[in-house]
């Protein structure tokens, strides 16, 4: 009959199995934290593309309710929205959700007008629309009081991310948004 503390026999786990028991969990976990990592930044990326595709529609609302165009700017740092002023110079709507919208690192959009891509505008300096041309605020895109717009397509990038959403928008103003991929 053995003793019950009789240890030449012992069943259990060497040191040795125990650190690669733990070497294993550790690659899952990291596995498991970079996957969490990318859905936070697409689910980011999805509602800052949403986002805009809403902030659009909006304006096209605006621009038929009020019976004004409205212009779209995108520049180095966001987008914003443009009206006309008084003295039928083009400044920035600021109101209300149709202010200006930063688009924050690691975000950013690239503009297609009429099938060619669009470079971001300078951001505006206060004083701008003065009588220096190169001053003036302009739209990149344009949304009629009809429901007519520019005919563009604007894609929202994060950087070095493989994913990016694409809103489109055809002359008469219907709006599609999806998913893409760099592949």
């Amino acid at each position: 009959m053995r003793h019950p503390f009789d240890r030449s026999k012992a069943a259990g786990f060497t040191l040795i199995e125990m650190l690669i028991v733990i070497f294993i969990i550790g690659i899952l976990a990291t596995f498991v934290g970079l996957k969490m990592g990318n859905r936070q930044l697409d689910d980011r990326l999805q509602t800052e593309s949403q986002r805009f595709e809403q902030l659009v529609k909006l304006a096209q609302e605006e621009s038929q309710m009020k019976g004004i165009p409205i212009g779209l700017r995108f520049t180095t740092s966001g987008y914003q929205f443009l009206t006309f002023d008084d003295k039928g110079r083009w400044v920035e709507y600021g109101q209300g959700a149709l202010r200006p919208r930063p688009l924050l690192a690691p975000f950013y959009a690239e503009l297609h007008v009429e099938g060619r891509m669009v470079p971001p505008a300078q951001d505006a300096k206060p004083g701008a629309n003065s009588a220096d041309e190169k001053q003036k605020i302009q739209p990149q895109i344009v949304l009629l009081p009809g429901g007519e717009s520019s005919a563009f397509a604007v894609d929202v990038k994060a950087q070095n991310y493989l994913s990016y959403f694409h809103i489109e928008s055809d002359a008469l103003g219907r709006i599609q948004h999806e998913r893409r991929s760099l592949q």
